[in-house]
Parts: C-alpha cells; structure tokens; sequence
C-alpha cells in the first residue's frame, strides 16, 4: 500500500469515526431534552401569585410559596432583584423550619421603577437533619410595562420543521 493510499484510508476511517460519535452525541442530547432531568441540588420547589404585568411605579405584594420534601433541618432564603425594581418589604430573608411543614410561604413586596424585564432571584439553602447542606437557585420574571418585541435577524431562517437558524458563510482549511 502506498503512504497516499494510507493516508486517504486513514483520513476515511477518523471521518467514519467523527461522525458516528457525532451521530451518538446528539441521540444522548434529545434523550436528556425529553426527560424530567432536574440540576442536582436542593429539593425546593416555588410557586407564587405575582401579576404578570405591572405599571412603571406601581407596588404589588405576592406570595412567594416554597416547597420542599425534607424531614427535617433548615431552609434559608434570601432575594435579590435584578434590573430596576426594589424590595419595599423586610422580609428579603427568612428562615424555616422544615420539620414543621412541606411549604412555607413569604409575602413579598416590591416597587417596579421602569419599563422592562426584571427579576427577582431566590437563593434557598437547605440543610437537612444530617447537616448536608445543597442550594436552590431561581429567578421569578417581572414585566414592567407592556413587552416590547425583539427585531428579528435579517440573516434568520426558518426550516420546514419550524428551527430557526442563521446561516454563516465558512471556510476550510486543510494543513
């Protein structure tokens, strides 16, 4: 055999190769997209009652509803905002006992100064009986003002299975 021949059958084979761990690596990310595949870390759920819209100056309280599924230790929690809205109320931490109940609730006020999308981030902190300490962390969308739409990209397309790509032009270069 000759040492171009090897070269092309060798350069075939890490083609074959490359494409089939490709092929392999995609399979495993729609299998991980259709599962109920939840980040490690602490077992807290939340739901709240925030309107889904508020006004440029307004004041709103909600219920910010935590779950959990310890048998016992302690939950902290702290808020934060992010963008231009404020807490107005002292309870931007609390602490909970979790032997005593699976939900613990907290009011939370806030003033929304801007137009925009905001959003207050929930830092929970559960230790269990044992002392194992895992964090939960989420954030809670707040729309202030009406949605302002995006301007789509000049360069987007849509595929006939609904994907929206932009193509890019690129160029090869084999040493």
């Amino acid at each position: 055999m000759t040492f171009s021949k090897l070269i092309s059958v060798g350069a075939l084979t890490l083609t074959v190769s490359l494409g089939a761990a490709c092929t392999a690596n995609s399979t495993d990310v729609k299998t991980a997209q259709a599962s109920n595949y939840l980040k490690p870390g602490a077992s807290v759920t939340y739901s709240h009652n925030l309107k889904s819209q508020l006004s440029a100056g307004e004041t709103t309280t909600f219920n910010l509803s935590l779950g959990e599924s310890y048998t016992g230790g302690d939950l902290k929690v702290s808020l934060t905002t992010v963008g231009d809205i404020g807490l107005i109320s002292t309870s931007s931490q609390a602490e909970f006992d979790m032997a005593a109940a699976t939900s613990h609730d907290m009011s939370v006020s806030l003033t929304a100064n801007n137009n925009g999308r905001h959003y207050i981030n929930v830092q929970a902190l559960a230790t269990d009986s044992r002392g194992n300490t895992q964090p939960r962390i989420f954030s809670i969308p707040v729309q202030v003002g009406p949605v302002i739409p995006q301007k789509p990209d000049d360069k987007m397309k849509t595929l006939e299975d609904g994907t929206n790509i932009i193509e890019m032009e690129a160029q090869e270069v084999i040493k």
